[in-house]
């Protein structure tokens, strides 16, 4: 009786003798020791972090003729051993199972703290004894990919603040990564913007790279609650890495200012420096009798609104003029420390006005 030429080759792990017996029984079949009498690596190929520990499987038919197995990186003649059964120094490779134990025919190894060099094709040879040794087969190499993920993203926004209507950019920057393939997006409140430029570099003293983009941004009051942010995305990563900036710590909303007054007394009148809707919170007040400076006030507590903009008012007592001259007082206010970021007021107390209840005659606002 013909056997069936479709049979399926069974995988046995049997002592040396049997092992043999085995054999030649599959050997009436027709292919099935060809599939047996094989060096086999396990895992076509495999995905590490550098770190981590590496286990390349090997299994070698004791039937073979006596000779070494050798691992290999690469093929041809240039290609780098890694591991020797037969001894040597290996300082990261050891070897997994018994290989002094008769019949043995596990030859896989572990390979630690492996790095981005250890990237590339590892093949586990078996060699027939000789003078020299003659490669007699080699398994069909294991694919080894080392992956790093990239840092968090880090945005880097403009070093002064800038005011509202104004063009400001944004970099986005993510090291330490490898393979080099990787994509970054830019979003603003969620919805993708474009980027001006991107550029991915491999960093000179390493294996890994870097990428950086910028995008651009013109800066509106309605954007004081927004936040752009850029996502990083690579073959390590199991989502992507986010980082985020809010716009208001890069706005300088100037204030809108303006100047009352109130009578005290018939020669006296408190006139009141006040400014609104403005942002950051540092600020601070000046006021000016006809062009020289009276009062300095930096000690202000503004009171922030729901909006989240700022005011604060600031009050100065001034007598009603005696002679002819009227007096100008000016109300100026410095943001963040920033002098040529200025917003004033001016208001004439005169000789020839009425002390009325409230009321200002307004003479300019810049």
């Amino acid at each position: 009786m013909r056997p069936n030429s479709d049979l399926h080759p069974v995988s046995l792990i049997l002592p040396g003798s049997e092992q043999k017996k085995w054999e030649m029984i599959l050997s009436f079949f027709p292919g099935t020791t060809n599939e047996m009498l094989k060096v086999q690596q396990a895992e076509l190929s495999q995905t590490v972090s550098p770190g981590e520990t590496l286990t390349l499987s090997c299994s070698v038919p004791d039937s073979f003729p006596k000779g070494p197995v050798l691992w290999f990186k690469g093929t041809g003649p240039n290609r780098q051993l890694i591991y020797s059964f037969r001894g040597g120094l290996f300082p990261r490779v050891k070897k997994t199972g018994n290989t002094t134990k008769a019949g043995n025919t596990d030859f896989s190894i572990r390979i630690s703290e492996i790095s981005l060099a250890d990237a590339g094709t590892y093949f586990c040879v078996k060699f027939k004894e000789g003078k020299p040794d003659i490669e007699y087969q080699s398994g069909q190499g294991t694919q080894v990919t080392v992956i790093a993920p990239p840092s968090l993203p880090v945005i880097i926004g403009p070093l002064e603040k800038a005011l509202i209507g104004q063009a400001v950019n944004f970099s986005c920057i993510s090291y330490g990564f490898f393979p080099e393939n990787i994509t970054l997006k830019w979003f603003k409140n969620g919805k993708e913007i474009s980027s001006l430029q991107t550029h991915v570099v491999k960093l000179k003293e390493s294996n890994v790279y870097k990428i950086s983009s910028t995008t651009e941004v013109v800066l509106s009051l309605q954007d004081f609650y927004a936040y752009i942010t850029c996502d990083v995305n690579h073959l390590s990563l199991h989502y992507p890495l986010q980082g985020t900036a809010d716009l208001s710590k890069t706005m300088l909303v100037p204030p809108t200012m303006s100047i009352f007054e109130h009578p005290v007394s018939k020669n006296k009148i408190n006139v009141t420096c006040k400014a609104k809707k403005f942002y950051p919170k540092g600020i601070w007040l000046t006021w000016l009798k006809n062009g020289n400076v009276s009062r300095i006030d930096k000690t202000l507590t503004p009171t922030k609104r729901r909006d989240g903009l700022y005011t604060v008012q600031s009050s100065i007592l001034v007598n009603k003029p005696h002679e002819i001259e009227d007096t100008v007082l000016t109300c100026q206010a410095e943001q963040d420390g920033q002098q040529e970021v200025t917003s004033k007021m001016t208001f004439l107390v005169s000789l020839l006005l009425p002390i009325l209840p409230f009321g200002a005659l307004l003479l300019g606002h810049n």
